[in-house]
């Protein structure tokens, strides 16, 4: 067995275990609506929060193949704490990836996480600009040795345990212009809020409260990135490749929980009338059929696109991008197909909250609406298709 293998088969082993064990918290915390401080604890303690470090920063070395297969595994138990703690992973990943901690202040910051277990999170999306990201409403002004940031953001998913905020913002500097930047900003600055708003229909358990930022000044050495507006460099390909394909495997992994309780209680039920459980059904087995097929493509499409990547294949400019988020669509949009096909099977019984089919359904919908959302991705598909930039105006 290859070095390669056994650790992928260890890392694997490592996220059948704590799914599992969230799998028997997942439906009171989508009940209530809370937030799961418990497999956060878990999952520091396993190492899994720095899964995507170098194990010399207290890491777990995976690399992007890795990640994905863990996260589809997590997903399977609990969708909802795997979902939130991708947002603290991805970008470490590619942060990993490109290199960075080549540069010192990186390496301080991946031994907070490594070995001191702080948890990141985003301050990306905004209610005025949704996904469609570039030119951010929330405003970094620079003002001597510091920058001044106000604005709002939503979607702040691990709000409660988050110690590093990383905030993107654009930026006004009188000697620059305007640049797109991304901010550390450490819990407990003063301007920081959280406002605990977060009620969805489904992903309840990621707590992904608003982030409300008011005169909150940082540093300049806290503006981690500066770069120009409206260009699609390396390092935002390499973001979306490790968002793009983990949320992938995330979805899928719901689809995946989905089908295996359909298929059990199709090797179970029996209505009075028939002989035999309903898997002997035709229609059970046509509907199955469509599931497993549906699986099979999205998982072939997402891990030998990682792989791909992981290979260092070219992904530049915006056929880069285009490669990396369109498993994201296939995936997302299939996933909440399969999960259809399994509510199929099921039947009436499948919207009782005593199942986990019901969470699954509501939680699979989240999905699409991550960035490239559908009407998104499908611009930038289209486009590149076409031969039209992406920022090409007029746009819809």
């Amino acid at each position: 067995m290859s070095a390669q293998k056994e650790k992928r088969d260890r890392l694997l082993a490592l996220a059948a275990v704590l799914a599992d064990e969230f799998a028997t918290r997942a439906a009171e915390h989508d009940q209530n609506n809370s937030f799961p401080f418990e497999n956060v604890a878990r999952l520091k303690e396993t190492g899994y929060t720095a899964l995507v470090l170098p194990e010399e920063y207290g890491g777990l070395g995976a690399d992007l193949v890795d990640f994905c297969l863990c996260q589809e595994r997590l997903a399977q138990g609990c969708g909802a704490t795997a979902l939130a703690i991708n947002m603290h992973l991805f970008g470490l990943g590619s942060m990993v990836e490109r290199g960075d901690l080549a540069r010192p202040q990186s390496q301080q910051f991946a031994r907070a996480v490594g070995k001191d277990q702080r948890i990141i999170g985003g301050g990306i999306t905004e209610p005025e600009t949704g996904g469609n990201w570039g030119l951010f409403v929330s405003r970094a002004v620079k003002d001597g040795d510091s920058y001044v940031l106000n604005g709002r953001k939503v979607f702040t998913s691990l709000a409660p345990v988050i110690d590093l905020f990383m905030v993107m913002v654009t930026v006004q500097d009188p000697d620059v212009g305007l640049q797109g930047g991304t901010f550390l900003v450490p819990r407990g600055t003063p301007g920081l809020e959280i406002v605990e708003n977060w009620n969805a229909m489904g992903m309840r358990a990621t707590a992904s409260h608003d982030l409300v930022i008011t005169d909150c000044r940082v540093p300049l050495d806290h503006a981690v990135r500066l770069r120009p507006i409206g260009q699609i460099l390396p390092e935002d390909v390499s973001l979306f490749a490790w968002f793009s394909l983990s949320i992938a495997a995330i979805y899928t992994g719901v689809a995946i929980a989905a089908l295996n309780f359909a298929k059990e209680f199709a090797n179970r039920h029996q209505p009075l009338p028939l002989p035999r459980p309903i898997k002997y059904l035709p229609g059970v087995q046509f509907t199955v059929a469509e599931a497993e097929t549906l699986l099979a493509a999205t998982r072939a499409y997402t891990f030998e696109t990682a792989k791909a990547w992981v290979n260092l294949e070219d992904f530049a400019g915006e056929e880069g991008l285009r490669r990396v988020c369109m498993p994201k669509y296939f995936a997302t949009n299939n996933a909440i197909r399969i999960v259809d096909l399994a509510m199929e099977v099921v039947g009436a019984v499948g919207i009782f909250k005593k199942h986990p089919l019901e969470r699954y359904y509501r939680d699979v919908r989240a999905g699409t609406n991550h960035p490239f959302s559908n009407a998104r991705v499908r611009e930038l598909i289209g486009k590149n298709a076409l031969g039209i930039q992406l920022l090409e105006m007029p746009r819809w």
